[in-house]
């Protein structure tokens, strides 16, 4: 089965069905080096796939693949002037620019090539269309006599496929979203849920960012994810959810980041069901302490000055001249009392319970109980 396996009548409609595709016709698909990313996916199995992004740094760095690897055949600024000399029809010009270009580091990218392609089952290089750059190492290596592949249409078929995909993902999934007031540890019930084997979608993860002035406070990766990379992860957390399709998830507003969560998506969860989650105000000042203060010091002073806009100056001031006595405990609990409850309107959502949460592994096992009884 495919990597999409727990959502097989979907992935089907969206691309055997309408292509007619027959066993024969798969088989032939297992052996030739070209292939596109559905053929990839849907005939995944059990066999490990690396996917090698050979598009610059900067495309790699906006959006890829979930999961690629960049090993560029032009760094940035000799993709810009083999960009240029194509436009201008210098054709040949810009072939021999790649060439010198490249020449260099073949030795380097044969041998990360070698490695990888006995450490797994496929190795598919792509670019932005499957044009020159994807070709032309490909060419090299297969002409080495070595085991890859190349994604027909590259980065741009993949997109594609993704597009086809997003507005039938979640037609069948019965979403289970988790609402409350920051700092109630939905995040941490999430991952609770998790490890209990429940489906989850976590849209924070996915968007790479929590959805306010203090959203990418504390992350590893300090840039949210743009619309491209988040419709990426949405369909790669699909992967592996077993049914029946019950999902858990936290309520967001509409934009989360940089991104904006896709129609179908937000449908879906309208349609589902709604818990209400309430934790102390000690509980909520430990848990965004947790999340947020392992951050330095500057960050913090800096998100904090996003907040000028929403509250005057003083009293902004006030609250950095606290943090900076580590003085966090006042700050985050008039913050929550004072700016982000007033500001939140899921309590005019109807909800079907509401979970005390003292405790995300006993908030979760509480959860699926009632879910338990509620199907009984």
């Amino acid at each position: 089965m495919g990597r999409f396996h727990a959502l097989p009548s979907r992935f089907q409609v969206a691309f055997l069905s309408d292509r007619g595709y027959t066993e024969k016709q798969k088989v032939v698909n297992q052996l030739k080096p070209v292939i596109t990313y559905e053929e990839i996916e849907q005939q995944r199995g059990d066999k490990s796939i690396l996917y090698v992004d050979v598009r610059s740094p900067s495309e790699f760095a906006k959006a890829t693949i979930p999961g690629a690897i960049n090993i560029p055949v032009l760094d940035d600024e000799d993709r810009k002037t083999v960009g240029t000399l194509y436009v201008s029809g210098k054709i040949d010009e810009a072939k021999k620019h790649g060439i010198r270009a490249i020449s260099p580091r073949l030795p380097e990218m044969f041998s990360l090539f070698q490695e990888y392609t006995k450490a797994y089952d496929q190795v598919v290089i792509f670019c932005s269309r499957g044009g020159f750059r994807s070709n032309s190492i490909f060419s090299l290596l297969k002409s080495l006599g070595m085991n890859v592949y190349r994604m027909e249409g590259g980065y741009k078929n993949y997109r594609s496929t993704i597009n086809s995909l997003i507005p039938v993902l979640f037609e069948k999934v019965q979403f289970v979203t988790l609402f409350g007031n920051t700092g109630t540890g939905k995040t941490a019930i999430l991952e609770e849920l998790k490890k209990r084997g429940a489906n989850v979608l976590d849209l924070e993860a996915c968007a790479n960012n929590r959805g306010s002035v203090f959203g990418g406070v504390g992350l590893k990766k300090k840039q949210p994810h743009n619309q491209k990379m988040f419709e990426s992860l949405l369909v790669e957390s699909t992967v592996g959810w077993q049914e029946p399709l019950i999902v858990f998830t936290e309520g967001e507003s509409k934009r989360i980041g940089q991104a904006v969560l896709p129609p179908s998506l937000i449908d879906a969860m309208h349609k589902g069901i709604n818990l209400n989650i309430e934790a102390s105000l000690d509980y909520r000042i430990g848990q965004i302490k947790k999340d947020y203060l392992h951050s330095n010091e500057t960050e913090l002073l800096a998100a904090l000055d996003r907040l000028k806009p929403y509250l005057n100056e003083a009293r902004v001031e006030g609250y950095k001249e606290q943090v900076r006595q580590h003085d966090f405990d006042a700050v985050i609990a008039d913050l929550l009392m004072k700016y982000y409850d007033p500001r939140y309107n899921f309590n005019k959502k109807e909800f079907s319970t509401i979970f005390r949460n003292e405790d995300a592994a006993a908030t979760a096992e509480a959860i699926l109980e009632w879910m338990k009884q509620c199907n009984a």
